[in-house]
C-alpha cells in the first residue's frame, strides 16, 4: 500500500516539476527576448537617422545663408557697378567678382541639392523606422501580456497541483517518505522504477528472480541492484 501511494505521490511530483520547468521556460518560448532585442535595435537606428538628419538639417541651413549672403553680395556689387560712380578699372573688378560669386553660388546649390535629398530620404526612412518601432512595440506589449495569463494560469495549476501533492504525502508513513525523497533527489525525482517484463523502468536492466519474487510482498523496499531505484510492481490482474 505504502509504495503504491509512493508511486502515485512520484507521478505528482513529475508532473509538479514538469510545471514548475513551464513556468521557469515560459519567458524565453514567449519570443519576448526577440522582440525586446529588435525593438533595441529599432530604437538604435531611429536614434542614429535623426541625429544624422539633425546635422543634415544644420548643414542645409548654412548652406542656405550662404547662398543668400552671396546674393546680398551680388546685390551690392550690381548696385555699385551701375550708380555711375564707378571707374572702368573698378568696374572690371566688380564684373570678375560677380563672376566668381555666381560661380561659388552654383557650387552650394548643388550641394544644397543633394543635401536636400539626403534630408529628403532621411525623412523618409525615418517615418518607415518610426512605424516599425510602434509596430514591434505593439507585439512586446501583446505578447507580455499573454506571457502574463499564462503564468498566472501555470501558477494556479501549481498551486491545485501542490495542495493535491500534499494531500498524498500525509497518507505515507515518514520512514518511507524519507526514503523516497532521498531517492528522488539522487535521481532527477524517479526514485521508483516500474518492473515491467521483469525490467527496471528506470535502467532498463534484467532484475534477478530473486529480486523479483521480493516484490510481491507488500510494501518490501527492492531496490534495482544495477540503479538504486525502488522497485514498484503492479498488482496483477485478478
Amino acid at each position: 500500500m505504502q509504495l503504491k501511494l509512493l508511486w502515485e505521490l512520484q507521478k505528482m511530483d513529475l508532473t509538479i516539476a514538469s510545471m514548475r520547468r513551464t513556468i521557469e521556460e515560459a519567458p524565453g518560448n514567449s519570443g519576448i527576448d526577440q522582440n525586446s532585442e529588435n525593438l533595441t535595435l529599432l530604437k538604435d537606428k531611429l536614434s542614429a537617422l535623426q541625429i544624422t538628419f539633425k546635422e543634415d538639417r544644420k548643414k542645409q541651413r548654412d548652406l542656405e545663408m550662404k547662398i543668400q549672403k552671396i546674393v546680398d553680395d551680388r546685390k551690392e556689387l550690381y548696385d555699385g557697378m551701375y550708380s555711375g560712380k564707378t571707374s572702368a578699372k573698378e568696374l572690371e573688378q566688380m564684373q570678375k567678382k560677380m563672376e566668381m560669386l555666381s560661380e561659388e553660388k552654383k557650387k552650394l546649390e548643388d550641394q544644397l541639392i543633394t543635401l536636400m535629398e539626403s534630408v529628403e530620404e532621411l525623412e523618409d526612412s525615418i517615418s518607415t523606422i518610426n512605424n516599425e518601432v510602434k509596430e514591434a512595440d505593439l507585439e512586446l506589449h501583446k505578447k507580455q501580456k499573454k506571457l502574463e495569463a499564462e503564468l498566472a494560469q501555470y501558477n494556479e495549476e501549481l498551486a491545485a497541483l501542490e495542495s493535491i501533492r500534499e494531500k498524498k504525502a500525509v497518507d505515507i508513513e515518514p520512514q518511507f517518505l524519507q526514503r523516497y525523497e532521498v531517492l528522488a533527489a539522487k535521481h532527477g525525482g524517479q526514485a521508483l522504477a516500474l518492473v515491467e517484463n521483469n525490467i527496471c523502468g528506470g535502467c532498463r536492466v534484467f532484475i534477478s528472480s530473486g529480486l523479483y519474487g521480493r516484490l510481491y510482498k507488500q510494501d518490501a523496499l527492492v531496490y534495482c541492484e544495477n540503479c538504486g531505484r525502488l522497485l514498484f510492481k503492479l498488482e496483477d490482474p485478478q
